[in-house]
This record gives C-alpha cells, structure tokens and sequence, in this order.
C-alpha cells in the first residue's frame, strides 16, 4: 500500500475514451473530505466477513483464518483481520489515514461490476466458478492454481480443439474470422470497440459464454491501440507484429515467432524489457499488463527506458489502489501521467479475491498511460 504520498479515488461511470474527475486526498495521511473522521479506537464496529472462501488472511498478522471467522473493519468493509486486536493494532499503525480512501473505493464497486453477464462472476473459490465445464481444460488451466507447477507456455496439449477452447461448445466460442461488415478491399478494418456488449454482439455470442475472462488480455491491447494510442490506429491497417518480452517466457520458446493470422505475428522474447529491446526494433506503443509496478523492482530499468525513448506506453492495474502506488512509481521515474486512469472496458468480469482485503479487483481492472 502506498504511505506519504498523494492518492486518487476515482468515479467509475463515464463515456467510454473520456476522461473524468479524479477526487484526490492531498496525502495519504488525510481523509477524502465527503467522508467524516473515522471512529475513535474505542468505537470500533466488527464485521463478520461473508465469504464462501476456505479461508482469508489478517491484515496485520498475516495469519490464515477461516473466511466465516475473520473479521472486517467496520467502516471501509475493505480490510480483513483475525480478530478485534489486529483491528486496533493495524488501525493505530496505518489503516486510519486509509480508511476513508478505502470507503470511496468500495462504494464504488456496484459501479464496476458487469452485470450483463450470465455466469458466475466471483473468484472467491477459482476452482469452483470453473465448474461451468471449463475447469482444467485450455488456456482455463491458467485461472486456477492447479496447474501452478505447469512453466508459461508449457500447458500438456490434450483433447483436441474442443479441449482448447476450455469445452465450450462452437456458439460460445468466438470464430477466428474477419466481420464481414467492416471489411476493406478484403481486409477486416478497425473496428472502435466500446466494451464486451459491443463484442459480443458483433461475435453473436452468449452473454452465458465466459471468455470474456480469457479474452481481457488481447482486447485490452486492442483497446489500447485503436482508442487510445492515437499514433497506432492506423498501423492496424498494415501487418502487426507483437513482441512479448518477460522472464517467464519458456527458454525453448524465446526467440520464437508464430503468426495468428497472416496480418498478425507474435514474437516471443525470453528476459527484462531494459536488457532485451536493444536487440529488438523501436516499437510504436509498449503495454504491460497488470503490470503491479510498486511491487516489482525490475520495472525501474524498463521505465527509465520508456522515458529516454519517448515512446507511448500504457499500464493496466487490477485495483484503485495498485493505480494510485503505480502513478508514485511513474512520477519517481519522471515519467507524467498523459493517458489518467480510467476503468478497463475490456477488464474481466471475473472479481478476484484478495486474502486480506475486499477492495474491488480485476484483471486488467484499470488503464493509465504515459508519453500518449
């Protein structure tokens, strides 16, 4: 969590590609004026936490307990403990000048669920939502942790297309096909998504298909591209090429090239971003997908990077709170906030579960952007 700095409670509704009005606390240590002083120590309300979760994790100690015992803290609801004494304990030590915050984001979690879709939306128990039939099967070995032990890249392939696409049947699955009402000399043209009614209109899926969950990660960069990198819109209209670097790329598959289509290649690259892009060409946009940049220090040499090449990049983060570290991380860099943080229209509908907290979450949740 960041302490000592400025932090930003956002408003959830607004158009699509517009900017809106960022409520901001001067500092950390301050409490969003709309929202009175939290209670004094000896007025603490306990919360029992309503969670079908086998168990949580206390905020202060660290200590697993069972999701029906914990406890919340009865103002913001968003933080989680194993009891009345880590509650005063952590609200003495910091959760007092957060409180408020945390109150502003959780008030605004009706506003970020999608409720348009027809399956269940919860990750409270991974596992268990998976059970539609998609449990084990395809790129759905990745949303739960049984197939933790399995290297990126290295899923066993078994089973056949129908496996592949996590046993959904044809009409859930979206066609690798042009729409044909947006083509151009036999050529799909870009097409200015507004967010998953609009795709899955235009694929003629069911609002009972989960991919949504799976497909958050290429329609985030397709979103990125054709809404808010300006400069790259056009660029759709030619061959693409997407070089992913990371260092969770399988040895034996860095290096490697594979074409989606005949207009779309995808390059893997095995190492960090810093230490890998003078060997690769200058791109015209760089995306990081929950990214988490406050928690991992190997993001500095990539952002001093970004900043000396001038190039737009663009950041997605999976909650309010990872923004606002993310935006102390970028301004220490030098970096300016071009592109604010606004929510993803193409996040995963799918809410993820935080042990030992409850502020709203999810893939791709939110997108913020520099040099844009």
């Amino acid at each position: 969590m960041a302490r000592g700095h400025e932090l930003v409670a956002v408003t959830i509704s607004h158009p699509p590609g517009q900017a809106y009005e960022e409520k901001t606390s001067s500092t950390a240590s301050s409490t969003p004026t709309k929202y009175a002083e939290p209670p004094n120590e000896d007025t603490f309300m306990d919360v029992r936490v309503n969670s079908n979760s086998s168990f949580r994790q206390c905020a202060m100690c660290d200590k697993d307990v069972n999701g029906d015992q914990s406890l919340c803290c009865g103002r913001c609801q968003a933080v989680v403990y194993c009891g009345s004494l880590c509650q005063k304990q952590h609200w003495k030590e910091s959760h007092k000048s957060m409180c408020g915050l945390y109150k502003a984001m959780m008030e605004r979690e009706e506003e970020l669920v999608m409720k348009i879709f027809m399956f269940p939306c919860s990750a409270d128990q991974p596992c268990k939502w998976l059970e539609l039939g998609i449990h084990q099967k395809g790129m759905w070995r990745r949303k739960c942790s049984c197939y933790s032990h399995c290297p990126f890249g290295l899923l066993p392939v078994k089973g056949g297309l129908w496996d592949s696409r996590g046993g959904l049947d044809d009409e859930e699955y979206p066609r690798d096909s042009p729409f044909h009402n947006h083509l151009r000399d036999g050529i799909s043209s870009p097409i200015l998504l507004s967010g998953w009614s609009e795709y899955y209109n235009l694929r003629s899926l069911p609002l009972s298909s989960p991919v949504a969950d799976i497909l958050s990660h290429p329609l985030t960069v397709y979103y990125i591209l054709t809404a808010l990198s300006i400069s790259s819109k056009n660029l759709l209209l030619k061959g693409k090429e997407i070089v992913m670097v990371g260092p969770e790329v399988p040895t034996n598959l860095s290096g490697t090239t594979s074409g989606i289509s005949s207009r779309v290649r995808v390059n893997l690259v095995r190492g960090l971003y810093q230490e890998e892009a003078t060997y690769l060409p200058s791109p015209h946009v760089i995306v990081a997908l929950n990214c988490a940049l406050d928690r991992y220090g190997s993001w500095g040499g990539a952002l001093d990077l970004i900043k000396a090449m001038g190039i737009p990049a663009f950041f997605t983060e999976q909650s309010e709170i990872l923004c606002a570290n993310a935006k102390q991380v970028l301004r220490s860099a030098g970096l300016h906030i071009t592109h604010p943080v606004t929510p993803n229209p193409f996040r995963s509908p799918v809410k993820n579960l935080d042990f030992s907290s409850n502020l709203p979450s999810y893939s791709n949740g939110f997108v913020l952007g520099v040099n844009t």
